[in-house]
């Protein structure tokens, strides 16, 4: 970003300032005026520059007369109707170049940039005719400069700001040092707070108004200058510095500061800003040793300042941590390697409300033995112990408890244990069970009412019957078919419960989950043999070896076929597909997945958000145990399953672990 030259613009015509504003913002920044007092304050501050005079401001010509025989190396530009009395009059000034109040755009930006190029050059030539006009003078008496003892002093004032903690403070040290030591007129501090900020003033003792108001962008040319040059600025040493208009620069710096020394300050490796100071009280100047204490005194101000950001840097950090540890909604407690209680936050205080008000640097037994025994186990390391729920006898609060050993460099340094009040959360979960199990018995018993009720009604009405019709043995006979057939239906469903409630335990070992798959689909067809119904079994040649049940994964892809042919209800075009394919398995893991997809109507919408639940179903006849049994197979297996259905059709996906996985 390049810093715009300024130009100053004298004028109470809100309209002409914001026109002219418009015009030159590519080329320079205006700084409007509209009072005397305050632009002969500005030269007196800052010195030379341009400045855009509307004669009709107060008192224009005679200010502006002044400040030409002061300032001879401004340059002024006046601003007034043509051939007025006004302009007649400012001519005879000889200004810079008159213009008129509605300017062309491009010839007045032409001229504004053209006065600040002049500007610079008279600048540049003002520094060289001092140097030389001193240079003679030198030659002509040679007087020896007064030595001033204030070597001492500095060094003591820079020892006794060693110990400062506080940013603000060491500012105003620094100042009050300053004055009170080198026995200045005047002194202040600028210092750049962030590392994209602006420098700013800080703190100061006798500065002008407006130099507290000042502030510099990062891409000043000053401050560019002082990250290439790295040393002292003084007036007596300006005719050391090469460049022209480098000193030129510097010298309007010191000018805009009433400063005879600028000193940089570093911090990180970088300009973090500077000190200046006036002349001294007593008229004496500088000489050079002066200069090489203010410049030892200046490195060390920059290592306590060094020292001061990174202190508050820290602290910040540390008060930043400390408010969220205190702010989040469980306790956290904190012991050294000796089990003394080193930190503990304001929900652990809330959750096992001590009966002791001081707790830090007491031993882990003052919050009971439960806590403590925790501790010590978490020292020892032993991560048998790691999570613990227990009821407080006191506080009556069930609370959830989580240890972690501490290390540094593999050495145990202490341990800390994180509480959960869960008394909420046990009985929302107690209640949510209690809503379950009335649900699971409920649909139990409606399901089993349903079911058994069809038999019990035909047993009924054949016995009814047998009285009247025993004499007909074909009645006989089909009363003895019938009621059998009835009584094994009743022990099929109680054969079915007890298996959904004791299922056996599954017998893992190396497994191709092929040959599962392949026994369910053709038990499925044997058992259903509809006439419009395909079944379409693809598997890919990779390795498909799981570490499985056989019968546990045969009899859950049963259930799943069973429930999707039902659905399909014979109808024409009805299709299942069952793919199984598997991945490379990447780093040592991988996985298999089983997709059953059919062509129906899709699960109802009024058992869809509770599929997985046991006797869940809409079916005539049946207990809707199909999915629940192979969520569970699939569930054992450490796989996952997921029901993807619509009026287009339904998709279980099924994902087991490789065997190179496990």
């Amino acid at each position: 970003m390049k810093t715009m030259p300024s130009c100053l613009l004298y004028s109470r015509d809100e309209e002409l300032v914001s026109r002219l504003i418009r015009i030159t913002t590519s080329i320079s920044a205006i700084h409007p005026i509209d009072e005397q007092n305050d632009l002969e304050q500005w030269f007196r501050q800052f010195g030379d520059t341009v400045l855009l005079a509307d004669l009709r401001a107060p008192n224009c010509l005679d200010a502006i007369a002044e400040l030409r025989t002061e300032y001879p190396t401004s340059i002024f530009i006046m601003l007034g109707a043509e051939r007025s009395d006004p302009m007649l009059a400012a001519q005879l000034l000889d200004p810079y170049a008159t213009c008129a109040l509605e300017p062309d755009r491009r010839e007045f930006q032409a001229l504004v940039k053209q006065a600040i190029e002049c500007l610079l050059l008279r600048q540049k030539n003002r520094v060289l005719e001092d140097e030389l006009a001193a240079l003679n003078a030198r030659k002509v008496e040679h007087r020896p400069e007064p030595r001033t003892l204030f070597s001492a002093p500095l060094r003591n004032f820079s020892k006794a700001q060693r110990n400062f903690d506080n940013v603000e403070m060491l500012f105003e040290s620094v100042v009050e040092g300053l004055v009170a030591t080198a026995r200045v007129s005047r002194a202040g501090i600028f210092i750049q707070p962030d590392p994209h900020s602006e420098y700013a003033f800080e703190a100061g003792t006798r500065c002008l108004a407006a130099t507290e108001k000042l502030t510099l962008h990062p891409t000043n040319p000053f401050v560019r200058w002082l990250e290439m040059n790295t040393h002292l600025i003084s007036r007596k040493t300006l005719e050391n510095i090469v460049a022209p208009d480098e000193r030129a620069m510097l010298k309007q710096m010191l000018d805009s500061l009433g400063a005879e020394i600028i000193i940089p300050l570093y911090a990180t490796g970088c300009i973090k800003g500077w000190i200046f100071v006036g002349q001294r009280s007593t008229g004496i100047p500088f000489d050079v040793a002066d200069l090489e204490d203010l410049t030892g005194l200046a490195d060390h101000i920059s290592t306590t300042l060094e020292k001061a950001f990174q202190y508050e840097e820290t602290a910040l950090q540390k008060a930043l941590a400390e408010t969220v540890l205190h702010s989040i909604p469980f306790g956290i407690v904190a012991c050294d390697e000796n089990a003394v209680i080193r930190w503990f936050n304001s929900s652990a205080n809330e959750i096992l409300q001590p009966s002791e008000s001081v707790i830090i640097g007491e031993r882990a037994e003052i919050l009971g033995s439960r806590i403590a025994d925790l501790f010590h186990r978490a020292l020892a390391n032993d991560s048998a112990y790691d999570i613990r729920d227990w009821t407080d006898p006191r506080t009556k609060l069930t609370v959830s408890a989580e240890t972690r050993c501490l290390t540094d460099k593999g050495l145990c340094v202490g341990a800390m244990i994180m509480i959960r009040d869960i008394t909420g959360a046990k009985l929302l979960q107690e209640k949510e069970d209690q809503l379950e199990r009335a649900s699971f018995w409920n649909e139990l018993a409606s399901s089993m009412s349903h079911e058994i009720r069809n038999p019990l009604v035909a047993i009924k009405t054949f016995s009814q019957l047998l009285p009247q019709r025993y004499e007909d043995p074909d009645f006989r006979s089909e009363f003895s078919e019938q009621v059998t057939a009835e009584v094994d239906q009743l022990n099929h469903i109680i054969d079915k419960i007890n298996e959904f409630a004791n299922p056996p335990k599954p017998v893992f070992q190396p497994l191709d989950v092929r040959k599962p798959i392949e026994f369910a689909v053709t038990r499925i067809q044997n058992e259903l043999d509809h006439d419009n119904l395909k079944i379409h079994l693809s598997a890919d040649d990779s390795l498909l070896t799981i570490n499985g049940d056989a019968s546990s994964l045969e009899e859950s892809i049963y259930h799943l076929l069973k429930n999707a042919a039902e659905n399909l209800a014979n109808k024409p075009g009805s299709r299942i597909n069952v793919t199984v394919k598997g991945r490379s398995p990447d780093k040592g893991t991988g996985n298999i997945y089983i997709m059953i997809t059919d062509n129906g109507s899709g699960i109802h919408e009024s058992v869809r958000d509770k599929v997985y639940s046991p006797f869940s179903t809409i079916k005539a006849r049946g207990l809707g145990l199909g999915i629940p049994i192979a969520k569970r197979a699939v569930i054992d297996h450490n796989g996952q399953i997921d029901i993807d259905t619509s009026s287009g059709g339904t998709t279980v996906s099924i994902i087991l672990p490789t065997l190179e996985a496990e």
